[in-house]
C-alpha cells in the first residue's frame, strides 16, 4: 500500500466513523419527541358460568328421579346450566341453542336425554320463558333463538326445563344429553 492510497482511504474511514457518531450539542441539550399508545377494543362477548372456568355452563340437572308420571320442571342457576355473559360494545345479541346431540331435526316434541349403557331416551325440553311455551333453539330447528341486550356486566341467561312424563317406567341409569349454545352479535 503506498502512502498516496492510505491518507484518502484513512481519511474516508474517519469521515463514516464520524457520521455514525449521534450529533450531539456540547451544551447539554435533551431532546423530546411525542408518540401515541392506543389500545382500541373490539366488541365481544365472554362465556361461562361465571367463575374461573369460562368454558363451561355446569350441567343443568333433573336431579334423582323415581317417578315420571308427572313431568318435572326445572329452572337453571349460576354453575348449573345457566348462560352467564358478558359483552362490550354489542348492544344486541342472539343465543341460540342447537337440537343437542342426541336429537336429529325438529326439537318441537322435545330433545333427547340418552342411557349410553341401553340406548333408552328421556324427553325433555328448554325454554326461554317460565311458562314453559317458547322453546329455545336455533331459529329453523323447530325453537327459537333468544335476542337480548347485552351490557358490559356479568349477565345470567335463565333456561327452563322441563323432563316430559312418561306412560312407561324408564331404565334405571344417566340418561345425558350435550347442547350448544351459539352467541351471535
Amino acid at each position: 500500500m503506498t502512502l498516496n492510497s492510505f491518507y484518502p482511504t484513512v481519511i474516508t474511514l474517519l469521515v463514516f466513523s464520524l457520521l455514525g457518531l449521534p450529533v450531539t450539542s456540547s451544551y447539554g441539550e435533551t431532546l423530546n419527541r411525542a408518540f401515541t399508545v392506543n389500545a382500541t377494543i373490539l366488541s365481544g362477548c365472554i362465556l361461562g358460568s361465571g367463575n374461573s372456568d369460562s368454558s363451561s355452563f355446569g350441567a343443568l340437572n333433573f336431579g334423582n328421579v323415581s317417578s315420571l308420571s308427572t313431568a318435572i320442571n326445572i329452572v337453571s342457576s349460576q354453575n348449573a346450566g345457566s348462560i352467564m355473559i358478558q359483552c362490550s360494545g354489542t348492544p344486541s345479541i342472539t343465543l341460540a341453542l342447537n337440537s343437542g346431540a342426541n336429537t336429529t331435526g325438529n326439537i318441537a316434541t322435545g330433545r333427547r336425554l340418552l342411557n349410553s349403557a341401553t340406548g333408552e331416551y328421556l324427553f325433555y325440553q328448554i325454554f326461554q320463558d317460565s311458562a314453559r311455551s317458547v322453546i329455545w333453539g336455533n331459529g329453523s330447528n323447530g325453537g327459537t333463538a333468544q335476542v337480548i341486550t347485552a351490557n358490559s356486566t356479568l349477565q345470567q341467561i335463565v333456561l327452563y326445563a322441563q323432563l316430559f312424563a312418561s306412560s312407561s317406567f324408564p331404565t334405571a341409569g344417566n340418561y345425558t344429553d350435550t347442547l350448544l349454545v351459539t352467541v351471535t352479535y
